[in-house]
């Protein structure tokens, strides 16, 4: 039986929204590069197909503004990081958000709530709340087959 990310789907549900027009998804720009990284050393993806994702996606979604981690980024992140006493690559991205002026974060890492509160950003989690405490579970090794047929669904 295959097996997926439990929050893929409420993650995509999320991100349809942005690229169909509710909001405008701000990107850092080193993420796609990272996105490939991920898809070719951790999950073992084709990098031929990888690529072809990365560069469909792109392309296919000019409502998505990439914003560059400039110098100034950079440093507010060791900033940040010194100040909310947190590491300076999630820094990074309350960062960005800062500097291009974003609403808010979305993002699965819970990390991410206090962070985003102590900046004044929205912090979005797309993922319920009772997936995120069976997903711990999950992610320590505690229950790994949970999330085989679970009938959590994105609204």
């Amino acid at each position: 039986m295959s097996r997926i990310i439990p929050d893929a789907r409420f993650v995509a549900w999320e991100m349809e929204r942005g690229l169909s027009g509710h909001f405008i998804p701000l990107v850092l720009d080193v993420v796609p590069m990272r996105a490939y990284w991920i898809m070719t050393r951790q999950w073992d993806c084709d990098p031929a197909q990888s690529e072809k994702a990365l560069r469909h996606f792109l392309d296919a979604y000019p409502i998505v503004e990439y914003c560059p981690v400039s110098m100034r980024v950079l440093h507010q992140a060791f900033d940040l990081a010194k100040e909310l006493r947190h590491d300076p690559f999630d820094t990074t991205y309350i960062a960005g958000a800062l500097e291009y002026q974003a609403s808010g974060i979305m993002t699965t890492d819970t990390d991410f709530k206090r962070l985003c509160h102590l900046k004044h950003l929205d912090y979005v989690n797309p993922v319920p709340t009772r997936v995120l405490e069976r997903f711990a579970g999950w992610k320590t090794g505690r229950d790994k087959s949970m999330f085989e047929g679970s009938d959590d669904k994105p609204p």
